[in-house]
């Protein structure tokens, strides 16, 4: 790997300079500088708005999808970070006001990669946005193309996205421009990413600029190469001790992707439309990646697969990556009963001036107008949901409601110095000082504005909520946030249907359906040294006994469990030389939600 880059003075500034510069080339892409969005200014929110997103270095991802006929807007990370809550929320906003005002608005469909941070930072603004204008007019789609990884392997782990975000965003992009519904669309969406599999290939990973990478870990040497690696340095499932020829090498990927039954995500039998993209990561020089896309083609004949439609080129990098993906697309099997193969073709066929996609229309070079840059932007007020109207009801005893939300708030205080040294011993030591931080805060609302004084608990956990999202950050930060938007979601919802039913009966159901609903952004379930081990036997004791107290011991029991879990996911898996004799902490995350349910049995 190179390790070798052209930097500006201030390396902050490689990604909004990059940011800045697109908006120089392309007089339809306009920037939210601050919030890191780059969106198309021509968007009209009468059709569904596209959003998606993720990490910078995987140029021209994402920002090269944006246009119109393909995505609406991306908020864009940092070097390989997730783009944070705000700056998602931001991307849908600004989509939400292009157009007149006096159009409805079509809804919004986030499109993500389907990586930790991404799946839950978009999943903490779709949450927000369903509260805000209900379900019928958000959408999640994930896209899980990466067929590495075999079925059985680990079921946690999941299918990454690879270069099929391309093809998925590029249709459904069409069907939006052509004014079909977000039903229509989504579905569509769904179908496209369950008929699109892709796979890599490298010589070497990449070197990040700015970081000190000098070690053998991920490095590949002169005769290696790997199959399967990811977009962000991940390594693949195959590393060989010898580079074979593109005959070899591509007959091996495309019998990983059309053959081999453990992998088995690719439908197709004789006669169907398949579509071929080849996506070079950024190393790989234009001559390798055509005679590349040759042998796939000479390689496809022999398997009397004749791609209907043929694309190459850099769609979704990894800075100079010597990488390249084959992705399939079947049409065929992709056709619904609202949309044709035939269709399928002329929305992919449909023009589109998005900057990856092949022959689409380039703006001329202009200078930068005043207005494309946006410095500042107005976002959410967030304090209330607004869009359920919720009766004024749900009080409890206002000093009972004070008690319990300060006690919560002292009680996670007092742990932190421990909750610190568990996660510096397991993981990057932040866990503690995160809910400490949270804490502080809304011991301040309550000292200062007395959040407490009209008993409401549902405004009490709206501040609550607010704190989480704006401050908390990490993963825990977005999985609480997730879980308590999705609970006062479904509190709201029940209290509209019937304002009079009890306390406790409501809660139940909230709590379960914001469990099932967190189950969808992570793969963490009981058992893997999680959060989710207290909060699951949390949840599922109240809803069976209706006993805080029962409950709360529960969650007790559960934190303390932790001592005897080996991790499965999180930073805590890749500490080596952990086996059954190890003496572990609890898990931080787990223990600091402990303290604040505990504070439920008051």
């Amino acid at each position: 790997m190179s390790n070798k880059h052209f930097l500006p003075k201030d390396i902050g500034k490689l990604v909004p300079n990059c940011l800045k510069a697109i908006t120089y080339e392309h007089e339809f892409l306009s920037l939210l500088e601050k919030e890191q969005v780059i969106y198309n200014n021509n968007f009209d929110r009468s059709k569904v708005a596209l959003v998606s997103g993720g990490g910078s270095g995987h140029e021209p991802g994402f920002y090269g999808l944006v246009g119109d006929g393909m995505l609406s807007a991306v908020a864009q990370g940092n070097v390989f970070a997730s783009p944070n809550y705000k700056n998602v929320k931001a991307a849908e906003k600004v989509c939400h006001e292009l157009g007149a005002p006096e159009q409805e608005w079509a809804g919004c469909i986030f499109i993500l990669t389907n990586y930790t941070g991404d799946t839950l930072y978009f999943g903490m603004a779709a949450q927000d946005l369903i509260a805000r204008y209900g379900p019928e007019k958000i959408r999640v789609l994930r896209v899980t193309d990466d067929v590495s990884i075999k079925k059985d392997s680990n079921p946690l782990v999941g299918r990454r996205t690879l270069a099929g975000i391309s093809i998925v965003s590029k249709v459904m992009g069409a069907a939006s421009e052509s004014g079909y519904s977000i039903d229509e669309v989504y579905e569509l969406g769904k179908a496209v990413n369950d008929a699109t599999a892709s796979i890599n290939a490298g010589l070497d990973h990449v070197h990040i600029p700015g970081y000190d990478m000098d070690f053998d870990f991920g490095k590949l040497g002169q005769t290696q190469l790997e199959i399967g690696l990811g977009i962000h340095n991940e390594p693949g499932v195959q590393k060989l001790n010898y580079i074979p020829t593109n005959e070899e090498l591509v007959s091996t990927l495309l019998d990983m992707i059309l053959n081999d039954e453990s992998r088995g995500y690719f439908r197709h039998s004789e006669g169907d439309q398949i579509v071929l993209l080849i996506n070079n990561l950024g190393g790989v020089s234009i001559i390798e990646e055509k005679n590349v896309l040759f042998e796939t083609l000479e390689a496809l004949k022999e398997l009397y697969i004749v791609p209907t439609r043929v694309y190459t080129g850099n769609f979704v990098g990894s800075f100079n990556a010597q990488i390249f993906t084959i992705t399939l697309f079947n049409a065929t099997t992709a056709a619904t009963k609202a949309f044709s193969t035939e269709e399928i073709f002329k929305l992919l066929d449909a023009n589109t001036n998005a900057i990856c996609w092949p022959n689409s229309k380039f703006a001329t070079n202009k200078p930068i107008q005043n207005n494309r840059i946006i410095q500042n932007f107005i976002h959410y007020d967030d304090e209330m949901s607004t869009h359920t109207g919720t009766p004024d009801v749900f009080h409890i005893d206002p000093k009972k409601l004070e008690a319990i939300v300060r006690t919560a708030s002292e009680r996670i205080i007092a742990k932190e110095p421990e909750l610190t040294e568990w996660d510096t011993k397991m993981g990057d030591g932040d866990c503690g000082m995160g809910l400490r931080k949270g804490a502080e805060l809304i011991l301040k609302k309550l000292n200062e504005e007395n959040i407490a004084e009209s008993g409401s608990i549902l405004k009490v956990l709206h501040i609550v909520l607010n704190i989480i999202k704006d401050y908390m950050g990490g993963t825990l930060g977005a999985i609480i946030s997730i879980f308590m938007r999705s609970v006062v979601n479904k509190v709201e919802e029940e209290l509209n249907q019937d304002p009079s039913r009890e306390i406790s009966v409501i809660f139940a159901a909230a709590l379960r359906f914001g469990l099932e609903n967190l189950y969808s952004y992570t793969k963490a379930r009981e058992g893997h040294r999680t959060v989710m081990d207290v909060l699951i036997p949390f949840v599922e004791s109240f809803s069976k006994t209706m006993n805080i107290e029962k409950a709360v011991e529960v969650a007790f029991e559960a934190a303390e469990g932790t001592r005897k879990l080996r991790p499965k996911l999180g930073r805590a898996t890749y500490i080596g030389g952990l086996d059954s004799n190890n003496d572990l902490p609890p898990d931080p995350g787990a223990y600091g939600v402990y303290e604040a349910i505990s504070a439920l049995a008051l």
